[in-house]
């Protein structure tokens, strides 16, 4: 009787047999949309002192040809390029989530896709194909542990996205199953994610460390050096130690691989904050339309009732303290009561926001104040992220909105148009307009006319210091 495979070993068996023709033209599309999102980040990343730092960290690292800094144009060895490729897309807060997974899933997956397309001197087509490749492994590995990563203390970009980015590189390589399989199984070991972030820039840097540890564990298995091939079921492997449990491979989302594009399910994000805020900023926003006003004063209002799911308090509300009164940009971005009080409060939820505006506007922390985080009985989350707005104003009316599926997720999606507009937002906050549509066209291009060094030499020529 033949012993069943084990779960790295189909994974790799999808990997390497699937091409480019499999992949639905709408999924395709849908691909292209999360690139261009992801590449606006990026550059709007680099503008940043966060990015300037990983930038020279990975100067200091060692240096090399094979690859780029989206925004920087420096060369660098490719797995240096994609920790930070990945850390940019990230870096403000702003790039897609698979909201069923709870994982930010482009971010690592495409970092080790360029990196390692780059280096390859790919086409479009496989750069694509590796990309997408990445985020259905590293979206059914987030999944299996949806919440439940959270829950323990560990970010499953972090985790699933190493997996991702080994995988998406494999393709782009073109290397055999057992090479993946051995991947994987280094994988296991380089990945991580703990979310004791306060007061730091941790968190920003998990996707580009994962792509970097990806793109490690496929060179090690290139180069003849073993991994375990249960790294998923061994009792020792990455579901019992980081979660106590082990799923099997329809529990893992094995048996859709192919069928199910979780690329095509994941999320944009409209504003550049948790995710677990974003459906309390879209009832915001329809209070204020309800009232027919653009903004509200704190002397208008008695009290804000937000219920919040149990399963992100940790993450959004609490301590109550730091939530309503952030010190920090990573607090505020992590907090209902600030986001529910900066949409009343300025009719607008953006990067200036969080980056240029003052974190301690006393009208916006006067409405923070006011607002209470309930636990949500009818919470439905992971399986989505809703938020519910109630207004007591002092006139002793209530308006009160529940959202479900925020703005940008797959109930409620984002148009072409969105996605464009959110990228030359992001983009030209580093380059020129002229220069952002380029990189447009060519990312729409990918797989038709565009190619990898095309997309390069868009991302990095003209970028404005």
């Amino acid at each position: 009787m033949t012993a069943p495979q084990t779960l790295s070993a189909r994974m790799a068996e999808f990997v390497s047999a699937t091409t480019f023709d499999d992949i639905p033209d709408a999924v395709l599309h849908d691909a292209r949309n999360h690139v261009l999102d992801a590449l606006g980040s990026a550059l709007g990343s680099s503008a940043m002192n966060f990015g300037d730092a990983v930038h020279t960290a990975a100067q200091r690292l060692g240096s090399g040809q094979e690859a780029h800094a989206v925004g920087y144009g420096t060369a660098l060895p490719a797995p240096s390029a994609a920790l930070v490729n990945g850390t940019l897309i990230h870096g403000f807060d702003f790039d897609d989530t698979h909201v069923g997974a709870v994982y930010h899933a482009t971010a690592p997956a495409l970092a080790g896709a360029l990196a390692a397309a780059e280096e390859a001197g790919a086409s479009g087509r496989r750069l694509l194909l590796g990309y997408v490749l990445g985020m259905e492994i590293g979206c059914r590995i987030a999944e299996a542990g949806a919440g439940r990563f959270h829950a323990r203390g560990f970010h499953p970009t972090g985790i699933a996205g190493t997996f991702a980015a080994a995988c998406a590189a494999a393709s782009i390589r073109g290397v055999a199953p057992e090479t993946v399989r051995n991947a994987l199984g280094l994988c296991g070991s380089q990945a991580g994610g703990l979310l004791e972030i306060r007061n730091s820039w941790l968190k920003r840097v998990h996707p580009g460390w994962a792509a970097h540890s990806g793109l490690i564990a496929l060179t090690l298995a290139e180069s003849g050096f073993s991994g375990p091939v249960t790294v998923f079921e061994g009792t020792k492997g990455l579901f019992a130690t980081h979660l106590g449990f082990v799923p099997d491979a329809a529990g893992l989302g094995l048996d859709t691989l192919g069928e199910r594009w979780m690329t095509a399910e994941t999320a944009y994000k409209p504003y550049p904050c948790c995710h677990f805020t974003h459906a309390f900023a879209d009832a915001a926003f329809q209070v204020l339309d309800e009232l027919g006003v653009a903004t509200v004063r704190a002397a208008d209002v008695t009290r804000i009732v937000c219920p919040t799911s149990p399963g992100v308090m940790p993450e959004v509300t609490e301590p109550a303290a730091v939530k309503i009164a952030p010190a920090t940009t990573y607090d505020a971005m992590f907090s209902v009561q600030y986001a529910v009080a900066s949409v009343l409060v300025r009719g607008r939820l953006d990067l200036a926001t969080f980056y240029d505006d003052p974190l301690d506007d006393p009208e916006v922390l006067a409405v923070a104040r006011l607002v209470e985080c309930p636990p949500d009985p009818d919470s439905d989350y992971p399986a989505r992220f809703p938020g519910e707005v109630r207004l007591h104003l002092g006139d002793g009316r209530e308006i009160t909105r529940r959202v479900t599926a925020s703005r940008g997720t797959p109930g409620n999606r984002f148009t072409d148009e969105d996605v464009m507009a959110k990228f030359l937002g992001n983009a030209t906050r580093r380059t020129s307009r002229e220069q952002a549509e380029t990189v447009a066209r060519t990312v729409r291009g990918l797989g038709v006319e565009s190619d990898v060094d095309s997309l390069v030499m868009s991302l990095d020529a003209e970028v404005r210091r």
